[in-house]
């Protein structure tokens, strides 16, 4: 039986993004993600999004007048990878363009399903952004496979080749491609080698190109785009931080003004961290979590299928959260604690307007529910 729809809609929080895993398979296993974690328990079982889960939570979304700046269809499998991905993506697509759902929409690939298909499916000219991040890693054969875990490197150097020819060829707005490299010390040394040749390919295929670090700025043309490593220990991460910030200066790219200060990373978290307001993510199997690090499923709020999202999270236990946390209080919620990441420059900006809008329409949900 579908659940009642809330009566108020919910304010779009700047920054704002939800995550869906169109599957946990993948066909790599890089070194910074648990699928090569041996053992790791979101891997312990394997699948695919269920279409009607996805279509559910879109029509939910629609229902309730829910907007999020970004869609992000990809957390810890290969989203290519999912049957059914170009029907989900062009749903996902027509909410954004009819309903305003979402602000722009994201996929995220490893770039080994990139097919000529897959291609095809996603070039158009639509009012709405997308962004095809390719996280690539290494320009190395060598480097490549110790990074990525397997032996992709001919195959992927192609298809991105002729993403970028397809985009030239066709003049298709979107996707923007974005060539992602995330630094860390075990691929540094080849930062300006992986820089000069995607740029050069993408050149060669009429594409407009650049290169920055820290975060992709605003625009359509295509990115050589470099991100600092997320580590498991606040030790590790400064020392990777260090890593990144000496080899963009060696580049000549500028960062954000959090990383250039090169400030040290803290494990003690007092701040209220964004993820209760705003990066909800939802597994493959339809559970909901409040940021993509959890991916046990420690902070887990319930399933789709057995609840709305919408339900869960502008439900109670969600509004209990948010006051908790935006008093640094992080009681309970043992993943929370001595994360380090709400320092982190990957990490969405969390204001105290934020925090008022939404305790404002959480506030207005609880005396509609009790009016109900």
């Amino acid at each position: 039986m579908r659940q009642p729809i809330p009566s108020c809609a919910p304010p779009r929080l700047s920054g704002s993004y939800l995550v869906v895993e169109l599957t946990n398979r993948c066909s790599l296993a890089c070194v910074h993600c648990s699928v090569s974690e041996k053992g790791h328990p979101h891997h312990a079982t394997s699948g695919y999004l269920s279409p009607v889960l996805f279509d559910e939570l879109v029509d939910d979304l629609v229902d309730r007048g829910a907007r999020f700046d970004a869609l992000i269809l990809f957390w810890l499998g290969e989203p290519l990878l999912h049957p059914h991905f170009s029907r989900l993506y062009r749903r996902a697509l027509r909410a954004a363009v009819h309903h305003g759902t979402f602000g722009k929409i994201e996929v995220h690939s490893n770039a080994t399903h990139l097919t000529a298909p897959r291609i095809a499916g996603l070039l158009n000219d639509a009012a709405v952004p997308q962004v095809l991040h390719l996280s690539l890693d290494a320009i190395r054969r060598d480097t490549y496979l110790a990074v990525k875990g397997m032996d992709r490197f001919d195959k992927v150097q192609h298809n991105v080749a002729e993403m970028l020819v397809a985009k030239g060829r066709t003049r298709a707005r979107w996707p923007r491609v974005v060539l992602q490299y995330i630094v860390g010390s075990n691929n540094v040394a080849e930062v300006g080698e992986y820089r000069r040749h995607w740029e050069q390919t993408a050149k060669q295929a009429g594409v407009p190109v650049r290169s920055v670090a820290g975060h992709v700025p605003q625009g359509e043309d295509t990115i050589v785009f470099f991100r600092q490593l997320d580590c498991p220990t606040a030790a590790l991460q400064e020392q990777e931080n260090r890593v990144f910030r000496e080899e963009m200066a060696r580049q000549g790219l500028s960062l954000p003004d959090e990383a250039r200060k090169g400030q040290l990373v803290e494990a003690d978290n007092p701040q209220p961290c964004s993820g209760f307001w705003k990066s909800p993510v939802v597994s493959w199997e339809g559970d909901v979590t409040v940021c993509t690090r959890d991916n046990e499923l420690l902070n887990g709020i319930g399933r789709l299928g057995e609840s709305r999202f919408s339900a869960l999270w502008w439900g109670p236990q969600m509004r209990q959260r948010r006051r908790q946390v935006a008093e640094g209080n992080y009681a309970g919620l043992s993943l929370c604690s001595t994360c380090f990441i709400p320092r982190s420059l990957n990490h969405a900006e969390l204001s105290a307007d934020d925090i008022a809008r939404q305790a404002a329409h959480d506030l207005a949900q609880e005396v509609s529910d009790a009016e109900a």
